[in-house]
């Protein structure tokens, strides 16, 4: 640049010119108070309980829409109405430096409206721990998006003299790269998904994830660039000639211009095959675990592994991400793998050669996912399959579901594939049907459990026979329900189990899948039912004691922590596990985020084992016992929704870690007091992968069961998924409420039940008074109290309904009470963070305001102002 004072001058000016009015700071003040709302005035930011701009990011390119026109509609049509265009144009410099000083002035305008809406960020660190990493490629991707279409702002401000018809303009430039993400409405095929790869949106997503990938990156400075350039060739426009080779010159500049812009698209979409991206989150969650580095290394080019990707070119928007995933991540193994890794990425249509191919020799078919979000109703038939090979191994994956870790299920499959010889998990064949098959007793057929099918993934399963002596090849052997085995099955175990054979017993006092499997006996169905054959338990105190632990069958942990406030109304024996309830030191539990227990049982440790907690719940839970939940009616099986919880003061134990030796060989097991822990719905949402309902209790078993086979390759892996950082501070105000909740109900059970005694005691005297009178004979006397006893307990049953119904009121009132107290949290943090974000621009709009209208009363002519005693009069 000859002349950078030009382009200074032109900075300083137009940025002098737009803070030194208070019009700028209404704009500013409006935007950090818009994106407030956006970022934090919704239910969803609560319902979501995460600490970070998400509700934001995804309005924010269209607040874009409305903003930059804002910034640079004056950025030359306020010169063509003032008149001083000319004088601009004429000074010692080239269009080219004179419109980059009014964009270097735009962006500086832009970059102090991002400045002031830092103060999200302080919302978010008043309320919890927020990812600096993702915060800071956020606000990076929001400075490139407002960098980009800042161009196309001033290219409509350039076109007219009227503030009005400029913003108007620029509002319609700035829509095209944002609405293309939703070119779907207009085209279809190639146009459509060559428009969303290129629009602003689909750019920016990666960024709102943490992640700073090279195509982004050029497609940013390239759409500045190329607006730039529009900008400098239309400057230019008053040295065109004036005759008839002006329309032509204009067509010309015009067509320079696009190509251009398509010069910027196809560098994009070259720097996308290269695959460059920057993980810039603090636990490197979107980056190869160097686990997987390792392993793919390891690989001998000699026996190399074939990967067969059969996708489709377009998915819907609900699986866009899993796509885009599984296809980096694909691309990182065959970087990382070199020789050892080939992988041949298919595009598959419905009904073309390659699908029949997938069909015909994997067995991949297309299946039915909903097209979108907003259009449930509409399916669509897309392909997400892999074959795995490598020499006569081979490994297919029919489809792959939205909800998996990517890296884990690719690694896993490589291994498995690339090692021929696994090992061999036993799993005991209780009368939980874990192998599914035809219930003689309820006459009805089920499924296997969805936990087999993920260990046949991995290992060899064996069917083990619990009435036979088992087999001596096992690596590890799971046990769901030993309380469903006959007597000697049980001495079987123990025995296994004595010998130091590394097991994973899953015990449970109410498994919630089929009450009839619990080990407590169950109430009869109703008076005119005929009784069930009852199903002798076993006795599993051989069990126990070879296994270390201490376990009663009839008490039942509840917890009172929930972190989802959508998932508030269940029972509080489902047990929400966080991060603080696993053992950190343990590779088995160490990095879990949160687990979920059904009704699950307590641990407690026998004398001389080394007894190692897994699992535990908070200091504010306690026990429930089965006789108590489980009630009788006339319709069968009901369970007591108003069971009076008093926590213990202490944590209770779920899972646990024993070791210790015994006089022939060395314990090595692995007791869950829960078996719903491994129910299908947890694997069903793992496949989904529903938002905020992430849960790893398919982690945990399959960690448990690598670490007792001694095949602990996946572990580190398998646990590697986003930390939720969720809002803290929402958390613990909610439990406050909670535990002033529990207390009040205590309470009220408390007078509720010493009503009754008085009640009683009242009975129980007007009794004793008769029986102590000597001037009754004996038949009067048993008279008088029989009439006693019956009025007396009619007005016991009814004093203990109206006890009750006032005890449930009181409850009632209390729950009312703390939602109420939540409401009015949430809503007094909404309040703060959507108003405090716009005062300081605001005070700066009031300050200068005030000083312009000092400096406007100062250049008042002094013979012009009227004397004091004339402003009184």
């Amino acid at each position: 640049m000859r002349h950078r004072r030009v382009i200074a001058a032109v900075f300083l000016r137009e940025i002098g010119s737009y803070f030194g009015t208070p019009t700028g700071y209404v704009f500013i003040t409006l935007f950090v108070f818009v994106s407030a709302m956006a970022a934090f005035w919704q239910e969803r930011f609560f319902a979501a309980n995460l600490a970070n701009l998400d509700q934001l990011n995804r309005v924010f390119p269209y607040l874009l829409v409305f903003l930059i026109p804002a910034i640079s509609m004056g950025l030359w049509a306020e010169e063509k109405k003032q008149g001083t265009e000319e004088l601009l144009l004429t000074l010692p410099a080239t269009d080219l430096e004179v419109a980059l000083g009014k964009y270097l002035a735009g962006l500086a305008i832009y970059t102090v409206a991002l400045i002031f809406s830092l103060s999200h960020l302080l919302v978010l660190c008043w309320l919890g721990d927020p990812d600096p990493g993702l915060m800071a490629a956020t606000y990076f991707g929001y400075w490139l998006s407002g960098a980009a279409l800042l161009g196309l702002g001033m290219l409509a401000s350039q076109l007219t003299d009227n503030l009005t018809i400029a913003f108007i303009l620029g509002a319609v430039f700035c829509a095209v790269p944002v609405f293309a993400e939703r070119a779907g409405a207009i085209l279809s095929g190639g146009p459509q998904r060559l428009a969303e790869r290129l629009s602003l949106v689909e750019q920016f997503r990666d960024f709102s994830q943490g992640v700073v990938t090279l195509s982004a990156l050029v497609y940013f400075t390239g759409f500045a660039l190329a607006a730039l350039y529009a900008n400098v060739a239309l400057l230019g426009r008053r040295r065109w000639p004036t005759g008839p080779q002006g329309p032509r010159l204009g067509r010309h500049v015009a067509l320079r211009s696009v190509a251009v812009a398509v010069m910027a698209g196809s560098a994009t979409l070259l720097a996308a095959n290269a695959r460059w991206r920057l993980d810039v989150t603090a636990e490197q969650l979107h980056s190869l675990a160097p686990e997987t580095r390792a392993l793919l290394r390891s690989l001998s080019p000699r026996q190399p592994v074939f990967i067969q990707a059969y996708f489709s070119p377009e998915v819907p928007r609900s699986y866009l991400d899993v796509r885009t995933n599984l296809v980096n991540t694909l691309r990182e193994f065959d970087a990382v793998g070199g020789e050892a890794v080939h992988v041949r990425i298919v595009e598959t249509l419905k009904y073309s050669p390659e699908a029949r191919e997938a069909q015909q020799r994997y067995g991949i078919r297309p299946y039915r996912v909903p097209v979108s979000e907003e259009s449930a109703r509409t399916s669509n038939e897309i392909y997400l399959g892999l074959v795995f090979n490598c020499g006569t191994e081979e490994f297919v994956i029919p489809f792959f579901d939205r909800g998996l870790p990517v890296e884990y299920e690719l690694m896993r499959s490589v291994r498995v594939v690339s090692r021929a010889q696994r090992k061999k998990v036993g799993v005991l064949d209780t009368r939980a049907r874990l192998f599914g098959g035809f219930d003689f007793q309820n006459r009805v057929q089920t499924n296997e459990w969805s936990i087999v099918a993920e260990l046949r993934k991995q290992y060899e399963v064996v069917r083990v026979a619990p009435d036979a002596d088992y087999p001596e090849n096992l690596d590890a052997l799971l046990v769901a329900l030993p309380s469903t085995l006959a007597q000697p099955e049980v001495d079987r175990l123990a025995e296994y189990v004595r010998r130091g054979r590394p097991v994973l017993v899953l015990l449970d006092p109410m498994p919630a899948f089929d009450l009839n499997l619990a080990p407590q006996e169950i109430p009869q169905a109703g008076p005119f039912v005929a009784p069930a054959a009852a199903v002798p338990r076993p006795s599993l105190q051989a069990l126990l004691e070879a296994l270390g632990v201490s376990w009663q069958p009839n008490r039942i942990a509840w917890d009172s922590y929930n972190p989802h406030p959508q998932l508030r109304t269940l029972p509080k024996e489902f047990v929400f596990v966080g991060k603080e309830g696993f053992n950190a030191s343990d590779p088995v539990s160490a990095g879990l985020q949160e687990v979920v227990l059904l009704y699950p049982g307590v641990l407690r440790p026998r004398a001389g084992v080394q007894f190692t907690p897994l699992i535990q719940t908070t200091a504010d839970s306690g026990l429930v016992r089965w006789e108590d939940l489980v009630q009788r009616t006339l319709f069968g099986i009901s369970l007591n929704q108003n069971l009076p919880h008093h926590p213990a003061g202490e944590r209770q134990v779920l899972a646990a870690r024993v070791r210790g030796r015994t006089a022939t060989a060395k314990l090595n097991a692995i007791v869950v007091a829960d078996v719903d822990l491994m129910g299908e719905q947890f694997f069903e949402l793992r496949r989904r992968g529903l938002e905020q309902l992430h849960f790893d209790n398919v982690t945990f078993l399959l960690n448990a069961v690598d670490d007792l086979a001694g095949d602990p390759w996946f572990i580190a892996l398998r646990k590697r998924r986003p930390r939720h950082r969720t809002l803290e501070a929402v958390e613990a105000r909610t439990r406050t409420y909670e535990a002033q909740r529990l207390r009040e109900i205590q309470t009220a059970e408390a007078m509720a039940e010493q009503r009754l005694k008085e009640a009683q005691a009242r009975l129980d005297r007007a009794v004793r008074e008769i029986e102590q009178r000597t001037d009754l004979d004996e038949q009067t006397r048993r008279i008088m109290i029989a009439n006693v006893q019956s009025v007396e307990n009619r007005r016991l049953q009814v004093a203990r309904a109206n006890i009750e119904d006032e005890k449930q009121r009181q409850i009632e009132n209390s729950r009312a009470e703390m939602e109420s107290a939540v409401r009015r949290i949430q809503n007094t943090i909404k309040l703060l963070a959507v108003a405090l974000p716009p005062v300081p621009a605001f005070l700066l709009f009031l300050v200068i305001s005030a000083r312009k209208l000092q400096r406007e009363r100062l250049r008042i002519p002094t013979d012009r102002l009227l004397p004091r005693k004339e402003e009184k009069a």
